[in-house]
């Protein structure tokens, strides 16, 4: 049997009750953002007074000793694994590159997958990684116009201002080089999104200079990206 003081019995009440109207208004949030996104090709997250407000943002999440000790750790293989078979799928278009970019590679899976097939590969975050991460910043990539002839990225969501990514991109690619991004269609990210697309064609639009080979629906076994 469980007796309980009438007065920690009213508190107990009362704190669950505040619980349950909070946990009601978050639910009634989370509808109206779905709601309002439905309507919104590409729904900007996150309001930053100005860019190095954002850059710090966003470096907390890769700065986190938790998360770099599981990149480094239980997820290394996996995710090199789950790259590797990405560049595989992809072959047409990365077997016979000479040199790559990825871009928010992190501690760079994706840059020794592309260097165990063959193609001379590099990544840039925020926060190097070395020997495959080097410092540097999507929105102003410090590297020679024309300098790829492959570019990769799957932090479309991790960019603040999506139009200047997408020229840096185009910038350093080679005429007849390609440029793959992965995303999350229409799925919310966490709270280093800064953007969710529902719509590709906004993406694609943001390309002046390059012509759409492809555009379709993915499964990755490793992340959420599915397009």
């Amino acid at each position: 049997m469980i007796c309980l003081n009438n007065k920690i019995l009213k508190k107990f009440l009362k704190y669950h009750l505040i619980q349950n109207k909070i946990q009601i208004k978050l639910r009634k949030f989370k509808n109206f953002i779905r709601i309002f996104f439905r309507n919104k090709k590409i729904l900007f997250l996150n309001n930053h007074k100005d860019y190095s407000e954002y850059v710090i943002h966003q470096k907390n999440k890769t700065l986190n000793p938790e998360r770099i000790k599981k990149w480094f750790g239980e997820e290394w293989e996996i995710k090199y694994e789950g790259f590797l078979e990405i560049f595989k799928r992809n072959s047409k278009y990365v077997l016979g590159k000479k040199n790559a970019l990825c871009l928010g590679s992190r501690t760079g899976q994706e840059v020794k997958a592309l260097i165990d097939l063959g193609v001379s590969a590099q990544g840039i975050d925020l926060v190097p990684f070395p020997p495959y991460t080097i410092e540097g910043d999507i929105h102003n990539i410090n590297k020679d116009s024309g300098s790829f002839d492959l570019i990769f990225t799957n932090i479309f969501d991790h960019s603040l201002y999506p139009d200047k990514f997408c020229s840096e991109m185009e910038r350093i690619c080679k005429s007849a080089g390609h440029i793959i991004i992965h995303i999350q269609k229409g799925i919310d990210g966490d709270i280093y999104s800064e953007n969710v697309v529902s719509d590709p064609k906004v993406i694609i639009n943001l390309f002046k200079f390059s012509k759409l080979l492809e555009s379709r629906s993915i499964s990755n076994n490793f992340d959420m990206m599915n397009w």
